[in-house]
């Protein structure tokens, strides 16, 4: 009976928020990033002028449904619980995640403008961009996005299967002001994007002061290939492999005055500052990144993995390194039952709907080893303080996800990270110990 009606007021929740659309419902960042799907919407979904409802949402059509305007967004409403509280130094909390409304205006099956704002701890635009799809050899995108670079970055934030992306992506960009061209060939076994972007330091989301931000410090030039080699094999067994190698190389130039070194600072799963450079050093030229990535999903099993090097020419006093900072991740998730894994949000085979209450939607494991290995000499020469600063971070983690339909996702999971250094005495830092929960409501 208390499952019952948890699901009742979970789905009751849903239709209070129900401001989304499109059959090819997009997520945090539109899917046809990797794949132009208008033509697909086009040929399958084709309704009358006027204003609908579908389980994504709500949009309105017109001038032979060639138009389109859609509403959307996503909430995420997260717990925090630390353990060894003493000597941690994050405190329990409750928190909304991210609120992330999404507006959609498409026009004929070519042109579309897209915005994402942030409305959470930080507000600011994070997407604000104008797209054309051509065909799917080449399409076009200009504006604010996220650049085509680390894998789980590039995931919607809708789909991650713990609560908090891995130590990768501390080293990759997230958004980024610039002009992307993009699209699939070799009988759609290839994907690509090459972009030039006023370049983020790592990790960055380009909000500063509630306006989108971008140092002008350089160009950054990003070019990402993805392959799904055995995509036409007969056996499915295969078909779910996808390799991928990711390069960017610009320049970054900061000063020592207060906020404009433009050097990264590093995070833990606890969403706590572990590690940052001195406050006398800054960026001072050529940033070079790295980043080979795979993934493989096959019924109800799923690996994802990454590799992220990144090389920073850093200077303080009259002393320049070439500092590298590297980060791996490995996840492996298994959908006990009503499900097959994806690299997108995970679609259950029998939702929970108003129609069919005694569903139970899917349920899906998780576990992940990443790990975090900042630049040794960069210690040595005083750009990190080991006091404050930690070497090396190795985090493992568990969850468990219950997805009742398309639109809501309950989640569960325990992280446990190590620390070499960060404490006076160069001592290490407490081991972090995290539980996390969160309930999400995406349109």
């Amino acid at each position: 009976m208390k499952i019952f009606g948890l699901k009742s007021a979970l789905i009751a929740t849903t239709y209070v928020f129900y401001v989304n659309s499109l059959a090819y419902a997009q997520e945090d960042i539109p899917d046809r990033s990797q794949k132009s799907s208008i033509k697909k919407f086009h040929k399958d979904n084709k309704r009358k002028a006027g204003l609908f409802f579908t389980d994504s949402g709500a949009s309105y059509r017109w001038n032979e449904d060639r138009n389109e305007i859609r509403l959307g967004g996503f909430i995420q409403a997260d717990s925090h619980t630390f353990f060894n509280d003493v000597s941690e130094p994050g405190n329990d909390y409750f928190t909304l995640r991210r609120i992330r409304p999404v507006l959609e205006i498409r026009f004929g099956k070519i042109y579309s403008f897209y915005v994402m704002p942030n409305l959470e701890s930080s507000p600011g635009i994070l997407d604000a961009f104008f797209e054309s799809n051509y065909i799917k050899p080449f399409n076009l995108r200009v504006g604010k996005f996220k650049s085509p670079f680390g894998l789980e970055r590039l995931q919607s934030a809708t789909a991650l299967a713990l609560n908090e992306r891995a130590f990768p992506t501390n080293l990759a960009p997230n958004r980024e002001i610039g002009v992307q061209v993009f699209g699939n060939i070799l009988w759609d076994t290839i994907e690509y994007q090459i972009g030039i972007f006023n370049g983020n330091v790592d990790n960055g989301s380009g909000i500063r002061d509630n306006v989108i931000n971008s140092n002008n410090s350089g160009i950054d030039f990003v070019a990402r290939l993805f392959s799904h080699p055995l995509k036409h094999a007969q056996t499915e067994l295969l078909q779910g492999l996808g390799l991928g190698i990711a390069y960017s190389y610009g320049t970054q130039y900061g000063s020592t005055r207060s906020g404009h070194a433009n050097l990264p600072t590093f995070i833990s799963p606890g969403q706590q500052l572990i590690a940052s450079y001195t406050q006398d050093a800054f960026a001072s030229g050529s940033r070079e990144r790295i980043g080979p990535q795979l993934y493989y999903h096959s019924g109800p099993f799923g690996i994802m993995a990454e590799y992220t090097i990144s090389q920073q020419k850093i200077k303080i006093g009259t002393t320049s390194d070439k500092v590298a900072n590297d980060a791996f991740q490995v996840q492996i998730s298994w959908i006990i039952f009503n499900g097959d894994a994806s690299f997108r949000r995970v679609q259950p085979h029998n939702p929970v709907t108003f129609e069919n209450l005694n569903a139970i939607g899917a349920i899906q494991l998780v576990t992940r080893y990443s790990e975090l290995n900042l630049d040794a000499k960069a210690f040595t020469h005083g750009l990190f303080n080991p006091d404050r600063s930690v070497s090396r971070a190795q985090d493992f983690g568990v969850g468990i996800n219950w997805y009742l339909n398309h639109n809501i996702k309950l989640q569960l999971s325990y992280n446990q990270t190590h620390f070499t250094h960060g404490a006076t005495g160069r001592f290490d830092r407490p081991t972090e110990k995290i539980l996390f929960s969160r309930m999400q409501v995406a349109f």
